[in-house]
């Protein structure tokens, strides 16, 4: 079965890594893709986003990483995914989620399963990420992001020298 994991990844954390693992472990064909909102700004363009997903789960065969600005259920629809599977920290997080996953359903078709992280990763997030790169704390960036990750980000000098 072909499955997908949309989300910003700005940066793909540990925990997001943790998520595609196990999609991976259970699906044929996961498609780990960063959807971009034009609307939005990010710390990190879309080829950025793209080189890290490509760093964190290089080995992993079945998994295939893109990026895209439209709508996830028409990357769905193009590529003959299946299901969508989204990853949460806390039950804080569900009423979001669950509102998504009935967006996806009503204009797509589509259902999605929700994964509650594994314990240890619900203080793991892009926000805290970018937070550790503002403040140039190596240290936690360390504790939320792929060591490869990691390493890219400083590469391309978007951590703040302490």
């Amino acid at each position: 079965m072909k499955v997908i994991l949309p989300g910003s990844y700005d940066p793909i954390t540990l925990g997001h890594l943790e998520i595609i693992k196990r999609a991976a472990r259970e699906y044929g064909e996961v498609f780990a893709v960063a959807f971009i909102n034009p609307e939005k700004e990010y710390a990190f363009s879309p080829e950025e986003k793209l080189d890290m997903l490509r760093l964190a789960t290089e080995g992993m065969g079945c998994v295939s990483v893109d990026f895209s600005s439209g709508l996830v259920v028409d990357y769905m629809r193009e590529k003959g995914i299946e299901l969508i599977v989204k990853g949460y920290r806390t039950d804080a997080d569900l009423p979001w989620e669950m509102k998504q996953a009935e967006w996806n359903e009503a204009h797509g078709g589509y259902k999605t399963r929700l994964i509650k992280c594994a314990e240890g990763f619900e203080n793991i997030s892009s926000t805290a990420a970018r937070e550790a790169m503002a403040s140039g704390d190596r240290e936690a960036l360390s504790s939320l992001l792929p060591t490869r990750v990691a390493e890219y980000i400083e590469a391309l000098g978007k951590i703040k020298n302490s």
